[in-house]
């Protein structure tokens, strides 16, 4: 074989070693960028006093998230990336309902709709829930905000709405998706704490 047809033989190899890289790169490049977020809550109530039976309805989500496939929403931006939960928010914020009201004294049931005529009954939504997350060279600053509103029903009667709002802001290093779980849940905690008084209040 001559010298030229060595050489031409290398360079070919060199070229079908080397492609499959460009390939995954350039797919890679392609790829939407996500960033996946778990929502959590873990209760604050320090007291028990209230007592008896209360109904919390499904919460409804009134602000409008962007689909994805699988049930997943899209819920901020975290530079280029999306934040995306696979959770319901809707549900969330029944877990968190749950866990304060049996922690205040409750026996909580869940149900869909709330019965006619029950004694005591809260229907939760939530009007605002956003979270974002930018970077400097060193610090991530990750800002979440949650806007919720309580209906509280008395044997059948729609006795008042409550409304609260809250946000936290989380500075760290960490570039992972905790800082946003944190500050979701921060977030979340502290509009609780301004509803649950008033409805401890109202219907006991």
């Amino acid at each position: 074989m001559t010298l030229k047809g060595t050489m031409a033989i290398r360079a070919f190899s060199r070229t079908v070693h080397v492609l499959p890289f460009f390939l995954l790169l350039l797919v890679a490049g392609c790829a939407p960028l996500e960033k996946h977020v778990d929502l959590t809550y873990e209760k604050l109530a320090t007291s028990r006093s209230a007592s008896g039976e209360i109904f919390v309805a499904q919460p409804t989500m009134e602000q409008r998230l962007t689909p994805l496939p699988g049930g997943r929403q899209i819920l901020g931006k975290a530079g280029d990336a999306d934040i995306v939960i696979d959770k319901s928010p809707a549900d969330w914020l029944l877990s968190a309902f749950v866990e304060e009201l049996s922690a205040a004294g409750y026996t909580v049931k869940t149900v869909a709709a709330l019965p006619p005529g029950a004694s005591k009954g809260v229907k939760p939504a939530i009007f605002a829930l956003s979270v974002h997350q930018s970077s400097e060279l060193v610090t991530v600053t990750t800002l979440a905000e949650v806007k919720l509103e309580a209906q509280l029903w008395r044997h059948g009667q729609l006795l008042k709405t409550l409304t609260a709002s809250a946000k936290d802001q989380e500075e760290d290093m960490d570039r992972s998706s905790e800082p946003i779980r944190r500050a979701l849940e921060k977030a979340l905690q502290g509009a609780m704490q301004e509803l649950l008084p008033g409805i401890v209040e109202s219907l006991d």
